[in-house]
């Protein structure tokens, strides 16, 4: 998802053929016979040019630094296979722990607010390491500063693109070391801020229990005070989606004193009741809604199933009619056009669910709509 983002980075970087025959020798590493294409940093190249020293900079260090970097931009890359040879060879000939290393250069560009060049050395970390949680986690961490960056330049697709990375990789983390507590700490933030209060709550309560610094549980218990109403909110509407509405009002009934104006709340007790047939009742909710916020369309919606189940189908078109000037939507034609033929009045019947097959024509609903139409045709 965020490769695209980081092939940007490869322009940083120039590529020089070596022969398989020529003098550049690692030992434990056989350079193909076709040769081998290498990449070096374009600041290396340009330092050692104005220093009249190009082709000392060309050292194998330098190398090595930049197959880790092409790495990290790009796991594709055709020939890090064999970068990754050259690399395994050339650790063991100097001494030199790549994980160390890959560690170092990443804080070194994160401590400079390099946030993208740190991400591919732990990008290219997580490739040679993919089950180390600890560099998992750094790359989650990095992946959300990355991520606020965009933010601040109002680039969602690209802040979201970053955050569901992190998320993926905090998820895997916890799926390796279940008592990794920074993950469920950060995981909680995640979720809470997807909307999903139930899962954040688990997620900080099981930071808390793992031993997380005492300034995180108390920032965290402060926190799951404060969103105690957004989880039971959530309980409730789930409650719904299972078909359990009494208990989704037990839930929900309880927070409507406190936020009379949160038009979702009203809107989930209005479907729990309209679900059980009490019609009336949940009708009173659906008008509260429409003082709040009286374009909303799918309270208009409701309200005109209200009416249509008290066989009220005058106001119950006239509520589709509202929803529909709002949002031509193909659902809410065929409820207007199954209005219209209830009452008898075939040609707008017709013409509003013909007018929802064609916004839609694969629609399972409309169709159904559709043949029943032509009982009248």
């Amino acid at each position: 998802m965020i490769q695209k983002y980081l092939l940007k980075k490869a322009q940083d970087l120039a590529f020089i053929n070596i022969k398989h025959d020529g003098e550049f020798k690692i030992e434990g590493y056989n350079i193909p016979q076709g040769g081998l294409e290498v990449p070096i940093k374009n600041e290396v190249l340009v330092k050692g040019i104005k220093a009249n020293t190009a082709q000392d900079s060309l050292n194998t260090m330098s190398i090595a630094d930049a197959m880790i970097y092409i790495i990290g931009i790009d796991k594709n890359f055709r020939y890090n296979d064999e970068y990754k040879k050259f690399l395994d060879a050339f650790s063991k000939k100097v001494n030199l722990d790549l994980k160390s290393y890959m560690g170092y250069m990443s804080k070194k560009y994160f401590d400079i607010g390099e946030y993208k060049d740190s991400l591919i050395y732990l990008s290219s970390f997580i490739e040679f390491y993919p089950n180390d949680v600890e560099g998992l986690y750094h790359y989650s961490i990095v992946c959300q500063e990355i991520a606020n960056n965009y933010k601040k330049d109002n680039d969602k697709k690209a802040m979201n693109d970053f955050l569901v990375e992190a998320l993926k990789k905090l998820e895997i983390i916890i799926d390796l070391d279940e008592e990794f507590a920074l993950a469920y700490y950060q995981l909680g933030y995640h979720y809470y801020n997807q909307g999903q209060y139930i899962k954040s709550k688990v997620m900080w309560e099981e930071g808390i229990r793992l031993g997380l610094d005492s300034d995180l549980v108390s920032e965290l218990q402060d926190n799951i005070g404060k969103m105690d109403y957004k989880v039971q909110y959530e309980e409730g509407y789930s409650f719904i989606f299972k078909g359990r509405n009494e208990e989704a009002l037990e839930k929900l009934l309880p927070l409507e004193e406190e936020h009379v104006d949160w038009w979702n709340l009203l809107f989930m007790i209005g479907l729990a009741y309209k679900n059980m047939n009490e019609i009336e009742e949940a009708k009173k909710y659906f008008n509260k809604i429409l003082i709040i916020k009286p374009h909303q369309v799918d309270t208009l919606v409701e309200l005109g199933l209200c009416e249509a189940c008290l066989y009220n189908l005058d106001k119950s078109i006239e509520y589709f009619e509202t929803a529909v000037k709002i949002k031509e939507d193909p659902e809410i034609l065929c409820n207007l056009g199954m209005a219209y033929l209830n009452k008898g009045e075939i040609d707008d019947a017709i013409y509003h669910i013909e007018r929802a097959y064609e916004l839609n024509p694969q629609d399972e609903i409309t169709i159904a709509c559709l043949n029943e139409t032509e009982k009248y045709r």
